[in-house]
């Protein structure tokens, strides 16, 4: 048993003050995404209370990017036979083949999965803020459960761009560093993550490089 879940139990977790819950985390990285209910399936014909489904509790994924796939359309009926060929000016025609007239799968790029872990950090330090250590910590449980305890991660830190570009590189880098850190007190192996420093050169889409909405700590899942 890690650290982390011998030490912090779920229950105290949700009293935490954190605003999402470990299956928020696994739910965004890995589509496994359970069914939850205020009031049981079984009680809804009664209640006509609907059960709630987790697929998204208002927790937002970040996948750039991404772009939905074209719908293919269905291969026409070919009318022509091997054993029949249409004749034009009597010359045989070529036969169309079912294959000849499939479309072509439509091909996607693979966009990495990451969340933004919502931290916070007192003013101009790589230290985290009480609350960003709970929500951290319900993170750390999330990479405990199955479907993410195998799973390798880089850690982004990105700030805004009021400085200086290379005070704002060094930030973030000791940022995202701390954020492994603190996670790895907390039983996840250090050897799972990865630490990147942005600093103001991503900022988030349709923001200024100046808005305060970039500073932020990235989770990417990798593999």
């Amino acid at each position: 048993m890690s650290l982390f879940l011998a030490s912090v139990p779920a229950a105290a977790v949700a009293q935490s003050g954190a605003t999402r819950s470990a299956e928020d985390y696994v739910c965004a990285l890995t589509d496994d995404c359970e069914t939850t209910a205020d009031t049981p399936a079984e009680a809804a014909p009664t209640t006509g209370v609907k059960p709630r489904t987790s697929a998204t509790r208002g927790f937002s994924l970040s996948r750039p990017g991404a772009k939905p796939t074209a719908k293919a359309a269905a291969p026409a009926p070919s009318r022509s036979t091997a054993s029949s060929p249409a004749r034009t000016a009597g010359k045989p025609q070529p036969v169309k083949t079912a294959s000849a007239n499939r479309p072509k799968p439509a091909t996607t790029k693979a966009v990495a999965r990451r969340v933004d872990l919502r931290l916070s950090f007192e003013l101009g330090s790589a230290e985290l803020t009480a609350q960003a250590r709970e929500e951290a910590k319900v993170f750390a449980q999330a990479l405990q459960m199955p479907s993410l305890q195998s799973k390798r991660f880089v850690i982004e830190g990105h700030t805004d761009a009021q400085g200086s570009r290379a005070s704002n590189l060094d930030l973030s880098q000791r940022r995202a560093r701390a954020v492994a850190d603190f996670l790895s007190s907390l039983g996840v192996s250090r050897d799972r993550f990865e630490v990147r420093g942005y600093g103001p050169d991503r900022p988030l889409p349709g923001r200024s490089a100046a808005s305060q909405d970039n500073r932020r700590v990235e989770a990417v899942l990798v593999s």
